[in-house]
Parts: structure tokens; sequence; C-alpha cells
């Protein structure tokens, strides 16, 4: 082949490339706007994993409707107006006993405490109050937070962070490679 044939094919690679990248960013944009409670305010969420199987009960009739164990989940942060809106139903992230929970809400007495219970636990937490309340959970993303578990637990093996090491690395060099054949200009033909 040609170099000219050559640096056609490059470059159509390296489109290929390109439109690759911009539809993953894309995705990525769209899962974390739906994941976010439909919003792009970022500014008052955490998002966390869930280490224990205590919101994996039956489904409920909730917009959360269950979380299984090492879903990924968005949480919006409430201040004191925003607790007040707080419902039977709603799931919620709280400090109790120095553990951050992540349970339902199952009564609200009117006594400025609320009562919560994990769906596949037995019987309720221990009520809480509302300065114990973090936030309010409108995401949940199962298959995600699969991924992100294990990610984390294959990050320790070292033979990963070898490879890591190693794919860093080529990629480092082909991007060079790609960059050097976009500077590079064709040779302009001399006339006789």
């Amino acid at each position: 082949m040609s170099e000219d044939g050559d640096r056609k094919v490059s470059l159509i690679i390296i489109s290929v490339l390109v439109v690759i990248a911009l539809a993953a960013a894309v995705g990525v944009i769209v899962f974390f706007y739906h994941f976010n409670g439909d919003s792009f305010d970022f500014s008052d969420t955490e998002i966390l994993t869930v280490p224990t199987g205590s919101m994996d009960g039956e489904p409920q009739d909730y917009p959360i409707s269950t979380i299984p164990k090492h879903s990924l989940i968005m949480v919006h942060l409430l201040d004191d107006e925003g607790k007040k809106d707080l419902k039977v139903g709603d799931v919620i992230t709280f400090h109790q006993d120095g553990l951050k929970k992540v349970h339902r809400i199952i009564s609200i007495p009117g006594d400025g405490t609320l009562v919560t219970k994990g769906d596949a636990n037995q019987g309720p937490d221990a009520a809480i109050t509302y300065d114990d309340v973090l936030g309010k959970v409108v995401g949940v993303a199962p298959t995600v937070g699969k991924v992100v578990s294990e990610a984390k637990d294959l990050i320790k093996s070292p033979i990963l962070i070898v490879i890591g090491i190693l794919l860093l690395i080529i990629m480092i060099v082909t991007i060079r490679e790609i960059i050097g054949i976009i500077k590079e200009k064709p040779d302009e033909k001399q006339e006789p």
C-alpha cells in the first residue's frame, strides 16, 4: 500500500476511534443525568455503593423499588428544608450507631423522628431524628455497582496493576503515534 493509502487508513481508524469515544462520552453523560434524578446539578449529590443486602428484599411499590447488594446509588444530600419533604417509602442515607446506613422510611411518628427499615431486614431500626438524615436516594444502578465492586477487588491484584501500567504505556505510545500522523504534512510535489 502506498504512503497516501496508509495515511488514509490511519485517518479512518482515528475517525472511528473518535466517534466511538464521543458515543461513549454521550452515553456516560446520559447515564449520570438519569442516575441523578434527571438533573445535571451534581453539587448536592453523593455516589455510594451499598455494601450489604439489607435493601435487597421484595420489590416495593415506590420509585426506589429495591436495592441489590453492591448497587451504585445516587444520593441527593438534603438541607433542613429538604428533610421536611421526606415521606414514607423514601429511601434515605443516615447516621446511626456510628455507621452510614441506607434504609427505607416506614413511618414518621410526628415527634421529630423517622422509623426506617431495610427491605430485607426482619424488624425496623431504632428511630432516628431529622438531624441524622444525610440524603435521599434518587438513583440505583445495580449492574454498574457490581462492576465497580469487582473492579475494586481486582485493583488490589499486583498482576492487574502491572497489566494496567503496560496498557497505559501502550495507550500513550499509540496516542503519540497518532498525533505524529496527524501532524505530518504530505510532501509538496515540486515542479520540474
